[in-house]
């Protein structure tokens, strides 16, 4: 199954505190079901990464656009791509 990137920074916003559970309760469910490979923060919090398995790029982007981070608008500069995996457990 394809992989896709999603990367993001986050909007200035005290949402961004009071939506990390469900953000994380969100991430949780996707890896239950297989569709989170990794996700988390980058070491300055300037922003995250998320790794996601799915059919095609408008899967991806339909589970990017259930995450509460998403919807009420806490990341900013979203970029999600297709990542062909070469080498390493991945590919």
């Amino acid at each position: 199954m394809p992989l896709f990137v999603l990367t993001y920074g986050y909007n200035d916003t005290p949402q961004r505190s009071e939506r990390r559970a469900d953000h994380l309760a969100h991430l949780e469910r996707l890896n239950a079901d297989g569709a989170v490979v990794a996700a988390g923060p980058l070491a300055d919090l300037s922003g995250g990464i998320i790794v996601l398995k799915a059919e095609d790029e408008a899967g991806a982007q339909q589970l990017v656009e259930q995450d509460p981070y998403t919807q009420h608008d806490v990341t900013k500069d979203r970029t999600l791509r297709e990542w062909k995996v070469t080498v390493g457990p991945l590919a």
